[in-house]
Formats: C-alpha cells, sequence, structure tokens
C-alpha cells in the first residue's frame, strides 16, 4: 500500500479566503443536511484538508499491529500535526532501526479516505484505519454533546465545527464574490478566533451565534446519501491552521537538497 504525498495548498488558501469572508458578508438558513455530491466531488473537497502519517521513503506508511490481534494491522492518519510528531518520537525510541527510513509525511484527508474505502471493500481487509484529531477538539466536542445529553460518555470519531444562531437557528453560511459557503472547521479553537474577529468588524451579528459540533462521518455520509440540492456545493471543509502550516514545514523538508 503506497500513499500519494504531493498536494497543493489551496487549502491555505482557503483558510484565508474563508476568515476574510467572515467580515464580507453573513447570513443564515435553515438547514437540513440534506445534501448530495457524488464520491469524486466529495474527495475534492476532502482534499483540501491535509492529514500525516508515518511513512518511509517509498510512501509507504507504518502499519502497527496490535499485540491482541496479530491478523489485522492498523494504520493511523493524523489530523494533528502533535499527535504525528509524537507517533514519529516512539518510533525513534522503540524502533531505532526504523528511524532512519521513516519519517513524518503529509497526503490529503481525501486520498487518505480513497484508501480506507478501498481497503474497505477487500473481502480479506486486514487493515483498521484510525483517523486521529486533536485531543482538544474531541474533548470540546465531548463537551458538546454532553451538554445535551448529561450521559454522553466520549466522542468518537473526528469532529468538525460550525456557527449556528439567528432568530431562526440556522447554519451560519458565507458569500463572497457571488459565491456561497458554509464552513466545516476541523479546530474550533480557528472557528472561535474567526468568530472573535467578526464580532469586532459585524455589530449586526445575532447575539447567540454559537459554536456547534458534530462528527465528519455524518456530514460524509449525509453528502453522499441525501437528496439532490445545490446546497451540497456550499459545503467547505476548512483545515486547521496548524495542520496547514505543519503540512509545509513536511513539504519543503521532503524536497531533494
Amino acid at each position: 500500500m503506497q500513499l500519494g504525498y504531493t498536494m497543493n495548498f489551496s487549502g491555505a488558501m482557503l483558510f484565508r479566503l474563508v476568515a476574510s469572508a467572515l467580515a464580507a458578508l453573513v447570513f443564515l438558513f435553515q438547514a437540513s443536511f440534506a445534501f448530495a455530491l457524488s464520491e469524486d466531488q466529495l474527495v475534492a473537497k476532502l482534499n483540501l484538508v491535509p492529514v500525516f502519517t508515518i511513512a518511509d521513503a517509498k510512501n509507504t506508511p507504518l502499519l502497527l499491529v496490535p499485540k491482541n490481534d496479530k491478523n489485522t494491522a492498523v494504520l493511523n492518519f493524523y489530523l494533528d500535526p502533535a499527535l504525528a510528531k509524537q507517533a514519529m518520537q516512539v518510533v525513534k525510541t522503540q524502533n531505532p532501526d526504523k528511524n532512519k527510513t521513516y519519517r513524518v509525511a503529509i497526503t490529503s484527508l481525501g486520498q487518505a479516505y480513497k484508501v480506507a474505502k478501498d481497503e474497505q471493500k477487500k473481502q480479506s481487509a486486514k487493515v483498521r484505519f484510525q483517523f486521529l484529531s486533536s485531543p482538544k477538539s474531541v474533548e470540546y466536542a465531548t463537551e458538546f454533546f454532553r451538554k445535551k445529553d448529561p450521559n454522553f460518555k466520549m466522542f468518537q470519531g473526528v469532529p468538525v465545527f460550525f456557527l449556528s444562531g439567528g432568530s431562526g437557528n440556522g447554519i451560519l453560511t458565507l458569500k463572497r464574490d457571488g459565491q456561497e459557503y458554509l464552513p466545516m472547521f476541523f479546530s474550533e479553537v480557528d472557528l472561535q478566533r474567526n468568530l472573535l474577529e467578526l464580532r469586532k468588524v459585524r455589530s449586526d451579528l445575532p447575539k447567540n451565534l454559537s459554536v456547534e459540533a458534530t462528527t465528519l462521518d455524518s456530514i460524509v455520509g449525509t453528502i453522499l446519501n441525501g437528496k439532490n440540492d445545490n446546497d451540497s456545493q456550499k459545503i467547505t471543509f476548512v483545515p486547521a491552521k496548524d495542520a496547514l502550516d505543519y503540512a509545509k514545514t513536511v513539504q519543503k523538508d521532503a524536497k531533494p537538497k
């Protein structure tokens, strides 16, 4: 199994675009997440988001074999750069021989999604995939759902965040240069920061705007299985700023000296 690690940084441009669009025009509407896109269109949207894994010089990812299940391997994709660095440090410490051949490598979430889907289609699939977000984002999502249900235990999956509010408690969308966006952030910290900046320049914003959380799986599922609706084109995945910054560093370090 090999992964392609070449990606452009339109995700970085997108992050700046969404940040500036926040100050340009904001309106709210009632959304039911009844969207529909083809899988290729979904992958194109996910390709804006960098993820990290541990791989060798041939871009073959490092597979982990659990002690209690020797027949299944685990491939971790990290959305959080800190987790990727920690994983690399474990490799250096526990497997000094692999230290010279393995490194933190980058791919896109769309590519990782395709690899996972293709593997799952195999009858003899022996690789389990984990997509790991920052502990802070998972903690925020857990607390968000716990407020709604005191018996809620632990958030499972990849959290994404969006804004809602206004008189109809609708989902925040943005409009810039005639195009509408429904931003889904992978970092609630980035979203909170954007909201703070937005309030500085938009005194007319509803006071009850709040950060909401959901799972990436639920968004992906409704995108692929929803009704035909033009609103599907509005969904825009916004990668975490620290992930974009680290992705640039990884790509720079990977270039031949």
